[in-house]
């Protein structure tokens, strides 16, 4: 399959991902656009 972007991660959030995604959400709430900014390689 081809992608656009083939530097994205793609599939389920590794362990790391999904703590820093609570921890970031925790501060920002749901401003899920800033939290994108925490997650690298995602979108």
């Amino acid at each position: 399959i081809n992608y656009l972007r083939p530097d994205l991660k793609r599939g389920t959030f590794s362990d790391h991902e999904e703590r820093t995604i609570i921890d970031v959400h925790r501060i920002l709430g749901n401003r899920w656009a800033q939290i994108a900014k925490h997650l690298p390689g995602r979108t």
